[in-house]
């Protein structure tokens, strides 16, 4: 509710409550000592509400005063004011409620403590304040009844009835009754009057001057005769001082009761009687003040208030003769105000309002026609055409300004002389450019003018601006111009109203492209001493073809001014609009500027990196620079952005968690790769250890109780992966099962984003491995029913099942590979951790394959067996008989399924015979492994399973290079590169995959398509992989083969020159310098060659 900043109202809470304390204590100790109450805490107390409420800081006010409510003995003069010191914050509460009905609830409750407070009778100044805010609150209600009433669907005249009602009231409370005698105040202006009149006889009293002055009420002073002592003479300067400040309340609370007659106006009819009779009874009250205090800056004011009612009179007036004689009595009286001269205090801003009104009525006699028309002098000419800041632009000259520009051009076009009208359109222009430019007050109808004048009146006879700052000037019009158009398209589509909003959008975009073509008109006119203005025009002429889509012009301009004017104001910002584009470029644009765009946008990340490294858009760009290498699976990039984050950035854990999480995917996919694309083992465990550093680093730099991201979760659970790997086991447990961000803390939450969903998915597979790893069975048994209770009961239940178990089968036969791999293969070390996990889940598997029969849980262990026995780790430190054991275990829990049978069986069916098709093909037998594919893939809905394709073209693949038989090894590897048909199954092959995944895979860079692009990539690798076996083993057309084999590759090259990051690459590139070497090339150049040649016609076939 209050509007100073949180952290500072939390300063002001607690000194308020070491303040009261203080008081308190004081208060105790007085009390205890049988003293007095002292007077200080009381004082200090009150000097505390004064501070709160200067600085607009009710809620806390409203605290306080609750405090003293219930405490009476330590405060008991605070506790006579409390009411009225509640509804003063209350009223202070109800400014900063934007919700209407709490808001009209607070100003309720405001109402009540300020009757409670009146009923207790106050006087003198207290019943002056009370009465006066009593008066004020109820004219606020009344305002707030009108803007009600304005709104769609209200009831107008129930609404406007109500704020009648509540300007009546609170005329009662400020309006006196003119009696002479005045026993008890019961409004403001009583209330004043009586304390000014037991001033005035006391100072009568003291001076002897018999009676006091009958014009003392209106500022007279009575003869005075010097007091005869020291003392009455001190007492008489302070009583003299308060009859002053009486006086001004005086003053003050009639021209709160002519405002209040006013305000009444606006709720009644116009024109009717009681419309006119509010108005009449606001000038009359405000003509009286002007008449008693016309030397005084209250009645100046009161005279403009008059001569504004006359002029509103006027307007409604139906008889031609009475409006004009209206009309000139409004322009008579606002001239007292209008021909004021100087600059100080009031007096521009007031004068500035008399003019603005004068004008008004000029307009309305229609002056600008009459030739022997002075009155607008040189003098009020000079005040309306001042420039002034546009900070300083207020909406009273804003109104002065726009009338003037409208009066300037009807005078013009009255004269019908170009010549004598030119300087007139021009000053028209100019103030009509002066308000539209600030888009506040009467912006719309300067634009309306302006266009009106530009059509008559342009600035050469080239339409070219005639300097860089009025060329600006138009700029502002048209950016305030868009910028309304944007409300309105806002507004519109929040009150359902789609046609409305996309014709606002619509005339927003036609104001934008005139704001781009006003910019690049007005850049060539600049000169070296407008350079920061230029760049900011740049910088805004950025945003604006950012906007309009013109990505490759934001781009390049915002790249510019990164470059040559990183210290400018906007460049910043320009910098991010560049980044923003290239990154649609990278994935919207034409597909032969992606790869370019797509490495600008990464250079562009680390120049804003480099440039700005501690500012937010350093983490942005940071961000971004992640997504990029993590699509390009460029893990040399992913280190340099690692140290390129600075310590002191805002969003450096985000950074370091997103990039170590990023960089050690990376080490997982390049460890799959053959073993000439795949980098040393010295730099995968460089990256892998850089990856933990940076995921340790990020997790320490989160404040304790941050709650959770999915991206920390993430790379929790990236680091868990390493450290099960690695074989520590307390950093996997304790990060698994941490409090705040743990992934397995998580997963048993109550939190829907962790404890179900795709992350978790990905949790329960790692927490079961470890789990069994770590002989922790009752929690892996718990992992196990998460697992089965998050695939849920649908259709896809048992696919998605299934998935989860590879996820889990891939990462133990990785770890396993790892533990084979390298210096590692063959060591103790290696051997004994192999044993203890290959230990750990035998016991786990022999366990639930007795006491747990559901399919789902033996086609777990099935699976896990069948992992256990497949994959590089075999032979190393998985022997080859425990490994062919296992595959055993894994057939006859398959087989045992099949014959089972039943509902549950047929709806895990296919998911069986796919895995009995691996343990086939683990085992070379490639026709037994065929008809369990064939089984699958013969039902049409089986047939879009990727998965399922892609085992049946790598069965394919993986049966043509291994069969002894040359005549079935070429069919195999045929079928697996454009598939195979056998009765009613259907294989895409490798080129079907390709063809079916090209779409997705370039669409956007989430997790999904880069997993697709991948896929993507290696279908193509696959392709030529199996043309290039084919031309070696064949006998004919071998050199056709060997040219279908290279234009794979140089067309993927061609249309997707990026080849899915450096790794792939890699392979791509030594599978085509092998192709070049089967066709006699003496020195292969791989993909660099292909950029000296194009591919031959020959691009596909069999």
């Amino acid at each position: 509710m209050s509007i100073v900043p949180s952290e500072t109202r939390g300063v002001w809470l607690r000194a308020v409550a070491t303040l009261l304390a203080c008081s308190l204590a004081a208060r105790s100790g007085a009390a205890w000592a049988g003293d007095a109450a002292p007077a200080a805490p009381e004082v200090a107390t009150r000097r505390l509400l004064d501070a709160l409420d200067e600085r607009q800081m009710p809620d806390v006010a409203l605290w306080v005063l609750d405090r003293i409510v219930g405490d009476p003995d330590t405060f008991p003069t605070l506790q006579k004011e409390a009411s009225f010191r509640r509804a003063t914050a209350l009223v202070a509460a109800s400014r900063l409620e934007t919700d209407a009905k709490k808001r009209a609830q607070i100003l309720d409750d405001a109402e009540k403590e300020i009757e409670r407070f009146l009923a207790a009778g106050p006087d003198g100044e207290q019943a002056i304040a009370a009465f006066t805010q009593k008066g004020n609150l109820l004219v606020e209600r009344g305002r707030a009844k009108v803007e009600q009433s304005k709104r769609a669907g209200e009831d107008v005249k129930a609404r406007l009835a109500e704020a009648v009602e509540f300007f009546d009231k609170a005329i009662k409370a400020l309006e006196g009754k003119g009696d002479k005698e005045i026993a008890t105040a019961t409004n403001a202006e009583d209330a004043v009057l009586k304390e000014l009149r037991t001033v005035d006889q006391r100072l009568v009293e003291l001076q002897g001057t018999g009676k006091p002055d009958e014009k003392e009420e209106e500022g007279g002073k009575a003869a005075k005769k010097p007091p005869r002592k020291p003392s009455d003479m001190r007492l008489v300067e302070q009583l003299e001082e308060r009859q002053d400040a009486l006086r001004g309340q005086l003053l003050q609370t009639r021209l709160l009761i002519g405002g209040a007659y006013f305000e009444k106006s606006k709720a009644l009819p116009v024109g009717s009687e009681e419309w006119k009779a509010a108005l009449n009874k606001s000038a009359a009250d405000y003509k009286e003040l002007f008449t008693k205090y016309r030397s005084r800056g209250a009645g100046l004011f009161a005279r403009y208030y008059e001569g504004r009612n006359y002029l509103l009179l006027a307007q409604a007036e139906t008889n031609a003769d009475a409006r004009k004689k209206m009309v000139d009595q409004s322009l008579l009286t606002l001239s007292d105000v209008s021909g004021l001269d100087g600059e100080a205090g009031f007096v521009p801003s007031l004068r500035a309002k008399a003019i603005g009104a004068t004008l008004e009525g000029w307009l309305e006699l229609k002056k600008y026609a009459d030739k022997e028309f002075k009155d607008f002098d040189e003098r009020m000419q000079k005040i309306v055409l001042a420039t002034v800041p546009l900070d300083r632009l207020d909406p009273d000259l804003l109104t002065m300004k726009y009338r003037a520009a409208l009066f300037y051009e009807r005078t013009a076009d009255a004269l019908q002389d170009k010549v004598r009208g030119r300087p007139l359109l021009q000053n028209a222009k100019k103030l009509a450019l002066e308000v539209a430019k600030v888009n506040r007050d009467h912006a719309h109808e300067a634009r309306v003018l302006l266009e009106q004048l530009g059509k008559s009146l342009p600035e050469d006879a080239a339409g070219v601006a005639a300097s860089f700052e009025s060329a600006m000037d138009a700029v502002r019009v048209s950016l305030a111009a868009m910028q309304q158009k944007q409300a309105e398209a806002k507004q519109a589509q929040a009150a359902g109203n789609a046609a409305g909003s996309e014709a606002a959008q619509k005339a927003a975009a036609v104001e934008r492209d005139k704001l781009i073509d006003g910019l690049r008109k007005a850049l060539p006119l600049a000169t070296e001493e407008d350079l920061d203005a230029v760049n900011q025009a740049r910088y805004m002429l950025t945003f604006m073809l950012y906007d309009a889509r013109r990505l490759h012009d934001a781009a390049a301009l915002g790249t510019f001014l990164a470059e040559r004017y990183p210290n400018a104001r906007g460049s910043r910002q320009a910098a991010k609009v560049a980044m923003a584009s290239l990154q649609q470029l990278s994935k919207d644009g034409a597909p032969e500027w992606r790869p370019a765009a797509k490495r600008q946008c990464a250079d562009m990340a680390g120049l804003i990196i480099r440039t700005w490294p501690e500012e937010a858009e350093s983490a942005d760009a940071a961000v971004i620079a992640i997504a990029t290498a993590t699509e390009a699976r460029d893990p040399e990039k992913l280190l340099e952005i690692l140290a390129q984050v600075p310590t002191a950035s805002p969003r450096r854990a985000e950074v370091l968690l997103l990039a170590g999480n990023a960089l050690y995917r990376d080490v997982l996919d390049k460890r799959s790769l053959e073993e000439g694309a795949r980098p040393a083992a010295e730099s995968l465990a460089a990256w892998k250890q850089r990856a933990a550093e940076a995921i340790d680093e990020g997790l320490a730099a989160i404040p304790p109780g941050t709650p959770p991201a999915k991206t920390t979760v993430a790379a929790v659970l990236a680091r868990v992966r390493m450290a099960i790997e690695d074989g520590n086991r307390e950093l996997a447990q304790r990060l698994l099962e941490h409090p705040e961000y743990g992934p397995w803390t998580l997963v048993n939450g109550q939190d829907p984003n962790f404890a179900s969903g795709s992350l978790a998915e990905a949790t329960l597979p790692v927490a079961l491995r470890f789990f069994i790893q770590a002989d922790q069975l009752d929690k892996a048994q718990q992992a196990m029913d998460k697992l089965e209770a998050a695939a849920g009961t649908g259709e896809e239940a048992s696919a998605k099942l299934t998935a989860m178990y590879l996820t889990m089968g891939r990462d133990l036969q990785g770890q396993l590979d790892a533990l084979g791999a390298g210096g590692k293969t063959g060591s103790p070390e290696a051997l004994a951790q192999a044993t203890a996990i290959l230990g750990g889940f035998e016991k786990f598997l022999d366990g639930v394959a007795k006491r747990d029969q559901k399919t789902s849980s033996q086609i777990w262990v099935a699976t896990t067996y069948l992992s256990l026995g497949s994959g590089a780790g075999t032979g190393s430190v998985v022997p080859k008989a425990k490994a062919e054991g296992y595959l055993a275990k894994a057939a006859e829990t398959y087989q045992r399924l099949l014959q089972n049978g039943g509902d549950e069986i047929t709806k895990f069916e296919p998911a069986i015979r796919l895995k009995v098709a691996n343990v086939y093909r683990e085992l070379g037998k490639w026709d037994e492994a065929q008809e369990q594919i064939d089984w699958i893939l013969a039902d049409p809905k089986r047939q879009n399973s990727l998965e399922t394709q892609i085992q049946a073209a790598e069965l394919l693949q993986t049966a043509g290079e291994k069969s002894a038989d040359k005549e079935k090894a070429e069919q195999y590897l045929k079928q697996a590169i454009v598939g195979r048909r056998n009765g009613a199954s259907v294989v895409w092959g490798w080129g079907g995959i390709a063809n079916k995944l090209a779409r997705q895979a370039f669409a956007s860079s989430d997790e999904k398509a880069l997993d697709a692009r991948a896929k993507f990539f290696t279908a193509r690798l696959n392709v030529a992989m199996c043309r290039l076996a084919r031309a070696k083993a064949a006998t004919q057309d071998r050199e056709k083969l060997l040219e279908m084999a290279y234009n794979d590759i140089a067309i993927t090259y061609k249309l997707y020159p990026e080849m899915g990051g450096k790794g792939m690459e890699k392979q791509f590139d030594r599978l085509l310098k092998e192709i070049e070497k089967n066709r006699g090339a003496p020195a292969p150049k791989g993909l660099s060659g292909l950029n000296e040649s194009q591919p031959a016609a020959t691009g596909a076939g069999t």
